[in-house]
């Protein structure tokens, strides 16, 4: 159970150190990584620095709000599932909080119910998701088999699409894993010409070559 969210990383953006410490301590069990800081600029230094998969952000933080960073992160990745967990209701709150279209507006204490509620809800619907979030705002959806980044679109063919979901999952292909590709030990020109291919539809300094170990993401 809750095998989707063990692959994601979640930023958690708490101000009260007691909540913000039992929180991530529950969270750490169900998540891959949780990285759980004080403050809307921390937040957003995190998101900037990681790959989130998940926010759960509350309003009132020291320097700019969560509602600031919200919409700083929805610049970045509109895609991204944010959930706010907040003591506040007021209706300004509330309407600029559709507006940023949030997955869920949870109102504190975000009791043990609630918490456990809002992990079946994510497991379900991030085990579903077909888009990969990758370094320098590339995003991929394996359904259609294409990569998007900076408003350009490019088909995937299988073995690139495979290559890229590896790399998404840990951050560097052996060679060894990239000729598993093929039906049979591809030749050096082979790897050249697709590893020259797929660059083609890659945003530059995403796919670096690193000796004695394969390709690997970098651009974080």
């Amino acid at each position: 159970m809750y095998s989707a969210l063990q692959t994601k990383t979640v930023l958690y953006v708490e101000d009260d150190k007691t909540v913000r410490e039992n929180i991530k301590e529950i969270l750490s069990e169900f998540f891959k990584k949780v990285i759980a800081v004080e403050t809307g600029e921390e937040g957003w230094l995190q998101f900037k620095k990681n790959r989130i998969d998940l926010a759960i952000v509350d309003i009132e933080l020291p320097g700019f709000n969560g509602l600031e960073l919200i919409r700083k992160i929805r610049k970045e990745r509109a895609d991204l599932p944010v959930i706010v967990v907040s003591a506040y209701t007021k209706t300004d709150y509330l309407l600029e909080s559709v507006e940023l279209k949030l997955d869920k507006y949870i109102v504190k204490p975000l009791t043990s119910r609630k918490l456990y509620e809002l992990l079946m809800k994510l497991e379900k619907e991030l085990g579903e998701t077909t888009t990969l979030y990758l370094p320098l705002n590339v995003t991929i959806d394996t359904l259609k088999s294409n990569i998007q980044f900076d408003g350009e679109q490019h088909p995937l063919t299988y073995r690139e699409l495979k290559m890229m979901q590896m790399l998404h999952e840990k951050g560097a292909v052996t060679y060894e894993e990239l000729y598993q590709l093929w039906n049979e030990v591809p030749t050096d020109n082979a790897i050249r010409s697709f590893v020259k291919q797929l660059r083609k539809k890659l945003p530059d300094g995403l796919l670096k070559v690193r000796s004695k170990i394969g390709y690997v993401l970098e651009g974080n």
